[in-house]
């Protein structure tokens, strides 16, 4: 499934999508296309052959680094998009940090269950820890609490309500394990989120925490009442 050609004509790309489920192609207009083609860690021409730089046995591309993210040589420390994890820069810049205070003989540690990613699209998407379909795999017994933009007065006014909040937390504890967002303001409201993840709170310690109203982040509050078993307020 997926895009199967993009062509224009007069002045407008026309892009033909096939279905996931009944394959049915259709074909819409758009005014613009971005064509993401991937991203390889850039480790060649740097002269690790020459230091004998251990490379990852999983991925001949990334440097290969042990938990204070060294490498093999003692003093060669390595991270962000050339070892082991997301290729994203929020999470090269904690290893940054981390890297710098194990150096300076400090404690530096990233937790990487609680890296946000976002895609930067119409409506915004963005995400934190466990899915639902990761939750299944592992056998964990999970409580799911959604919150249209819908109903939220801020997106109302703003004209812009397409999208949801889902938090995904223990069924025994309520502990937080995963947040997914699609709409607007994603990627910044992703933050309360990770938040919670980092700190091991509870869904109902979000919903007991006042929000400013009238505000989009008023959403992932009424999201985690959902989950906590109180029921939202405007839906």
């Amino acid at each position: 499934q997926g895009v199967k050609s993009v062509e224009k004509q007069n002045g407008k790309l026309k892009v033909s999508v096939e279905g996931k489920t009944d394959k049915k192609l259709t074909t819409s207009e758009y005014s613009k296309v971005l064509v993401a083609i991937g991203r390889v860690p850039y480790t060649q021409g740097l002269g690790l052959e020459a230091l004998n730089v251990a490379m990852n046995p999983d991925n001949p591309r990334q440097i290969n680094v042990n938990e204070k993210f060294q490498t093999n040589i003692s003093n060669i420390y390595a991270l962000g998009d050339v070892v082991r994890g997301a290729m994203l820069a929020h999470k090269a810049e904690e290893e940054g940090l981390a890297v710098a205070e194990i150096i300076a003989g400090k404690p530096g540690h990233v937790n990487y269950s609680a890296i946000p990613g976002v895609v930067y699209t119409y409506p915004e998407i963005a995400t934190v820890g466990k899915t639902e379909d990761e939750l299944k795999a592992e056998g964990v017994e999970y409580v799911k609490g959604e919150f249209p933009f819908l109903a939220n007065s801020r997106a109302k006014t703003n004209a812009d309500f397409e999208g949801f909040v889902k938090v995904l937390t223990d069924k025994k504890t309520d502990r937080m394990l995963g947040a997914h967002i699609i709409g607007p303001n994603a990627g910044e409201m992703i933050s309360e989120a990770v938040i919670a993840l980092e700190y091991g709170a509870s869904s109902e310690d979000i919903a007991r925490t006042c929000h400013a109203h009238p505000t989009l982040s008023e959403a992932f509050k009424e999201a985690c009442m959902v989950s906590s078993g109180m029921k939202a307020i405007h839906f």
